[in-house]
């Protein structure tokens, strides 16, 4: 019997969820055990100044990946807010001022 559109979807899910875990301990692990060389770049100043703030792109995309994938498995989802209704026409009133 072949998997359901929905059974590879979740298995993709997981592959994901498991890549970008991988991704994110890989990370954390290579930046602080290189912690002297870190720091001795990014407090050299000038040009070097953007290597903090990049870090912290890459730390929060790798990351915010993985966290959404894990909330994605337990279900979690976003309420997606609902679309206000339209106003409705005033056809009754000018059906009543012409009768």
């Amino acid at each position: 019997m072949a998997p359901t559109n929905e059974a590879d979807s979740r298995k993709k899910l997981i592959t994901s969820t498991v890549i970008t875990g991988i991704m994110t301990v890989a990370l954390y692990a290579e930046f602080f055990s290189h912690e002297e060389v870190v720091m001795s770049w990014f407090t050299k100043g000038g040009a070097y100044a953007a290597l903090p703030i990049l870090t912290a792109f890459l730390f929060s995309f790798v990351h915010g990946a993985f966290t959404s994938n894990i909330w994605s498995i337990l279900g979690v989802e976003a309420k997606v807010p609902s679309q206000p209704k339209a106003a409705e026409p005033f056809v009754a009133l000018e059906a009543e001022a012409n009768g």
